[in-house]
């Protein structure tokens, strides 16, 4: 029992000593104009979204990112509040870039006018984190493919270059 304990102290130790906690966030910003037969609309899209993660190596990671997004849709506000656990697989390094793939599942509560409704969302989300130092990292994302269900109401979606976030992250 001893040298059980013993060994998987070490291999705990040894996985710790190559990992890579970090701390972070993002902004999103999306705007979306669309104009026919002489009627137009804008809808706006406003996140911010503080984020923790952990690399086990250079490919792996998890993480976790608790956000808010305001939404205006035809004069409606929109309201989002969503975590969102995700696994980070690093698929390319040039220099200093690193481009991934993060597959995320999580929970979001809507609201809008006194009424809101809560549900599952998943989402692949291609990103690269731009290394300036050991300790710090620009991040760039966006979602390509998307899933969600809201009492009953399945929502699929396919896009590129939607709802793209930047942020920062700093290693320890």
């Amino acid at each position: 029992m001893k040298k059980l304990f013993l060994l998987m102290a070490l291999a705990c130790i040894s996985i710790a000593a190559n990992a890579q906690a970090y701390v972070g966030g993002t902004l999103g910003i999306s705007v979306v104009h669309a104009s026919t037969d002489g009627a137009s609309a804008t809808n706006s899209a406003f996140s911010i979204a503080p984020e923790a993660g952990y690399y086990f190596n250079n490919t792996w990671a998890v993480g976790a990112s608790v956000g808010v997004q305001y939404q205006s849709i035809s004069d409606t506000g929109v309201t989002t509040f969503y975590v969102l656990p995700y696994v980070r697989a690093n698929f390319a390094h040039f220099s200093v870039f690193d481009f991934f793939g993060e597959l995320a599942l999580g929970y979001s509560h809507e609201s809008s006018d006194g009424y809101g409704t809560g549900g599952f969302t998943a989402g692949l989300r291609p990103g690269f984190t731009a290394n300036f130092s050991d300790q710090f990292a620009l991040v760039g994302r966006t979602t390509l493919l998307s899933y969600s269900h809201y009492d009953g109401v399945n929502g699929i979606g396919f896009a590129i270059n939607s709802n793209f976030e930047l942020g920062v992250q700093f290693k320890f």
